[in-house]
This record gives structure tokens, sequence and C-alpha cells, in this order.
């Protein structure tokens, strides 16, 4: 019997256990901060503890992602054992399983969501996993005949060592958690793990646009699709004449922009990655047209909200980072007052506060990166506001606003340290924003 030490017991961690669990893999857990959880009743594992865990023999060590490779126990384990993701795992006990696999920096989960809308409306079953959804190993388990489109983050990415996608893409690369990686090199080089094992029978679709993928051009392996929405590409999609086309031996009209239920070029570069990817697994022209007319946009990804007292409110709590904010503010045309700030992942805001300045009317500031960001506004006499909480920025946006004009929550900054995930920080902000319409 092998015996596996899953480190970690977030999401994936759960799944992990779940999966070895029912193929009869010795099982122990550790977590700082948990020992058995509800989700993992009726499974058999065995909860260690700090001072038993260099004690046991294991055949391999599968830790959750977010552990940071610095960590000291994790350290000591590797010293001894062999240390895998959970998307490393997924591939080594389910080679045959169809994978369609996204990372970038911005725009995976609704990349993600939109290819599994396509597949799911052409009638192919498939499930959102990784970042988004359930962890991996778990529903790659249950449902041998779906395809598996995985959210991948740099944290899994990492240490990639035989993971093959059949179908991957790498959507953009800008600057987010250098303070887990330690270096933007290291961040870049996690990301372009995703096509580490890919070959000339496999498909890699990447940003035309991006910088830092155009320079790593040559070193791909695969059959390459581009997408751009500034240009016309040899093969993948473009925009053109305000309508979406792909192009591979032929060229097709998929979808005019008008007809879209969404806002925003990075939101259009997302729906560009997900029909090419339903178009290499091979769903039909006529079948990718007409699902991606219907799909809706997600919860906390420029997310309209409301418009009260005039005001349009749109909530991009996932825009965790500055590429990501900038694309929201690139979204709209109107007067803009924007939430902005949260933990500080050590990344340069000075391009997030210039954009801004375009049609920025005030900046309402809180968290750890305030006082980074009320400098740079200072520096570019942007106008801006201190809050010490949600609820306060929320008063301050409508106290200070104009009937026609954007109220955006794009934090460009992280949630901890105010909250527990954007997830909670996007809920809240729509919270604060509703106790206004009866006012």
């Amino acid at each position: 019997m092998k015996k596996v030490l899953v480190y970690g017991l977030g999401r994936t961690g759960i799944s992990a256990v779940k999966t070895l669990s029912d193929l009869a893999y010795r099982v122990y857990t550790y977590d700082k901060n948990k020992q058995r959880i509800d989700q993992l009743e009726g499974y058999d594992y065995s909860p260690i503890s700090e001072s038993e865990i260099l004690d046991k023999d294991y055949d391999f060590v599968v830790k959750s992602p977010g552990i940071h490779p610095k960590d000291k126990i994790l350290v000591s384990l590797a010293e001894k054992y062999e240390i895998i993701s959970d998307i490393e795992l997924s591939f080594r006990l389910f080679p045959n399983r169809k994978i369609i696999a996204i990372t970038g920096t911005n725009g995976k989960t609704s990349t993600t969501s939109m290819i599994t809308h396509i597949l799911n409306e052409s009638k192919v079953k498939a499930l959102s996993v990784g970042n988004i959804g359930e962890g991996i190993l778990y529903p790659m388990y249950k449902n041998p005949k779906a395809v598996f489109v995985s959210e991948l983050s740099s944290f899994q990415l990492k240490n990639v060592k035989n993971y093959h996608p059949h179908i991957a893409s790498i959507l953009n690369i800008t600057q987010d958690h250098i303070d887990w990686h330690g270096s933007f090199k290291d961040y870049i080089e996690s990301k372009l793990n995703i096509s580490k094992n890919q070959n000339k029978a496999d498909y890699l679709i990447i940003n035309a646009d991006d910088k830092i993928l155009k320079a790593h051009k040559k070193d791909f392996k695969v059959r390459l699709y581009e997408f751009s929405s500034s240009k016309e590409v040899d093969r993948g999609a473009f925009i053109k004449d305000g309508a979406i086309y792909l192009r591979d031996d032929k060229s097709y009209k998929l979808a005019h922009l008008d007809d879209l239920t969404f806002i925003g070029r990075h939101n259009y570069e997302n729906i560009m990655v997900a029909l090419l990817a339903a178009y290499l697994y091979g769903i039909k022209i006529d079948d990718i047209r007409r699902s991606i007319k219907t799909f809706r946009s997600i919860e906390h990804r420029l997310e309209y909200v409301d418009t009260i007292k005039g005001l349009r409110v749109y909530n991009d709590s996932k825009a965790t980072n500055v590429d990501s904010s900038l694309k929201a503010l690139a979204s709209f045309d109107e007067d803009i007052i924007l939430i902005a700030g949260g933990y500080d992942k050590k990344i340069d805001y000075e391009d997030f506060v210039k954009a801004f300045k375009k049609n920025g009317k005030l900046m309402i500031l809180m968290g750890q990166t305030k006082d980074i960001l009320k400098n740079l506004c200072e520096k570019y006499k942007i106008e801006y506001l201190l809050a010490q909480d949600m609820k306060e920025a929320v008063g301050l946006a409508f106290e200070n606003a104009s009937k026609g004009s954007i109220l955006l929550l794009s934090p460009a900054s992280a949630s901890w340290g105010m909250y527990d995930n954007f997830e909670q920080r996007g809920d809240d902000f729509k919270k604060k924003v509703r106790e206004f319409k009866d006012k």
C-alpha cells in the first residue's frame, strides 16, 4: 500500500484526500490550523502533528498550492520525499483524462467558465476544476468521461514534472505574486510550465499582444494559435469591424461584440480563447456561435451591480493585481469613482494610478496599500480619500458621486488583511452599495 502525506487541507487537499482514500492509499494529513473536517467524514485518513511529520515514511507528498516554497516544514520534507502538486498527481493517476488547461495573470476564471459553458451547451459534459469549483482530483476520479477545464495558478504550475494538457492557453503574463515567487522571473517560468510537456500533437493558445509571450514564442513545441484584440492573426482569433473572427484553414465570423452579454476588451479576449479552445476540441462552428451569445458575466468580475441615484455600480473584486484593474478602467469612458487598495503583494502600482488619470474623478483608498497609492495619487495630482473599511469607502463614493458616473470596486490588490477572499470583499461591497438604494 502506498503511503502519502497531504500537506494542507484546503480545497485541493480535501479533493486529494477523498481521491487517495477511495483508491486505497494510506493517507496522512497535516494542516497547521485543522485536523479533521466535515467534508472528509467517512474517508479513511490519519491527521498527524508537526512533531510526527518527519517520522513517517511516504512515497510522496501532495502539497497545497498556496504553501510558500520556503515553508520550513516543506523544506524539511523536500530533503526526504518527492513533493508534487495536485495537478501533477492528477496526471499521474488519470493520464487519459481529457484536459483543457488555462493559466495567465488575469482572466483565468472567466475563460475557464466560458469554455465549460460552450462545451456543455454543445452537449459535451465539461467540468470547471482547479482554482474554480472543486479541486481537480476528485472530479477526475468520479467523472472519467468528462472534459476537465482546469484553471491553473502559478503556484500549481511551479513544480510541474509530467503534467501534460492536450489543449492549453496562457492568457497574459504581468507582475503578480512576487511575494510568493521571490522574483518576476520565477513567476514567468511557472506560467510557461503549462506547456512544458506539450508536443507537436498538442495545442497552445497565447496572447499575440503580450510582450513576454511573444518573446517566448519560439520556445513552444506545439501547434500554436494566437488571439488578439488589436490586430489580425494568421491562425487564431481576432476582432475586426466590431466582430470576433476565427481563422484557421478558413475564416469564420463568430459573433458581433454588440451581441455579447458582457463588456470590456479583456472579456472579449477571454471569449476568443474560449471559442478557440472549443474549436480545437472539435466543437462545430455553429454550436460555438450559438453558445457564446448565452454566456453571462461571472460574479465579482466587472459585474454590474445596480444603478443608484444615476451612479452605475460595478463589482470587480477579483481584480487583485494591477493588470486586471487596468483592464477594468479601460472598459469605461465615463467618469470613474474607484475604490482600491488591499493586501500588499509587493507589486508596482504606478501604471495603475497613471491610467486612472484619464477619466478618473476620485480614488478612495483602503487596506495595506493605501499609503502607496496615496503617494502616487499625490505625485500624479489625482484626487483621493482614505477609508478605514468598505462601509466608509462606499459612503464617501456616494457623497462625491455625480449622475452618469461609474462607481467601480477594482482594488488592484488582494483582499487579505481585510477579508478572507475576494468573494467576501465583493459581497460586502454589494451589500454596502445596496444600503444606499433606499436612502
